[in-house]
């Protein structure tokens, strides 16, 4: 019985860990503010710590009779299956959540020449980025938080004239002030999602420039991780998708305008670690885009 006694501790301590990982891991817009889903998470942390401490009492006592065990066991069993719909819920939230997010986006940009679903393609490309970043990296962000950014990113736009988002030839000085402020109406858009404070730097900051000659005059290292790598992936569908004023480039030729803007535009590190990626992966990001948005067109959203 002590055997089963040592399992069961084991059992619920790898749990405990997973399970504190796992949160870590999902700690992100739509998790945080859940208050009904951190109080069950932090209810479970507390069930099982007492089941841990309830094991470690029978083992240390001597008691390990049959009828104690079996208790403990049923009682463990019951905590562990509430973990895993604790998960379920917390990942069919989330789901649930990034669909409404990205059709609500497909819907926007699909009455729009010069968007039409470039914002899903940065997020799709976003997604990849993040596979071939070194673990340094990684670990510096969330991988959720950043798919959410990149989603976000153009939703300022709604605040632009549509005469400007739509004109074929060059902005004036004015038009282009205020196409610059499409980021910080991104940014007043998600402020009452109080949560949202996490990524809205690096919503606000992804047209800066490594060498400070963006919109806000930031350079290097004072741009957020993340707003350099949506700002790579950005400039790369901005290249790779027709818009009204120019054709789109093919792979080759938006590689090579990649590389002539790294360390002066683009953050040259990422750059590189961009370039790393298959160009079956790139292409993927695309025809997903196409298909989805192939609907909304079909709906005739962009009349």
């Amino acid at each position: 019985m002590k055997l089963l006694i040592i399992i069961g501790i084991l059992i619920l301590v790898f749990s405990l860990v997973y399970f504190v990982l796992m949160i870590k891991k999902n700690w992100d817009v739509l998790v945080v503010d859940s208050k009904r889903l951190m109080a069950e998470s932090a209810a479970w942390i507390c069930m099982l710590l007492v089941l841990i401490v309830a094991y470690g009492g029978v083992y240390l006592s001597g008691n390990t009779d049959i009828w104690t065990v079996t208790a403990l066991t049923a009682a463990a069993v019951t905590v562990l299956c509430e973990g895993a719909m604790i998960f379920r819920k917390v990942r069919m939230i989330k789901d649930q959540c990034m669909e409404l997010l990205e059709t609500l986006i497909c819907v926007m940009e699909a009455g729009d020449p010069n968007l039409d679903g470039h914002s899903l393609h940065v997020h799709n490309l976003v997604g990849v980025f993040y596979d071939y970043l070194p673990t340094r990296y990684q670990q510096q962000l969330n991988y959720e938080n950043l798919k959410y950014a990149s989603l976000f990113l153009d939703m300022g736009k709604l605040g632009i004239p549509r005469s400007i988002l739509t004109k074929k030839g060059k902005l004036t000085k004015e038009e282009m002030e205020l196409m610059r402020r499409h980021p910080e109406i991104c940014v007043k858009i998600v402020e009452p999602v109080s949560s949202f404070s996490m990524i809205s730097d690096w919503i606000l900051y992804h047209h800066e420039r490594v060498d400070g000659k963006g919109y806000h005059g930031l350079k290097g290292s004072e741009i957020p991780l993340a707003a350099r790598m949506i700002t790579i992936a950005d400039t790369y569908s901005a290249m790779t998708m027709d818009r009204t004023y120019k054709a789109s480039m093919n792979y080759e030729d938006a590689v090579i305008e990649l590389r002539q803007a790294a360390g002066t535009q683009l953050d040259e590190e990422l750059v590189g670690y961009f370039l790393e990626i298959p160009r079956h992966r790139l292409d993927e990001c695309m025809v997903s885009v196409r298909a989805i948005m192939g609907r909304y067109h079909d709906e005739h959203f962009g009349d």
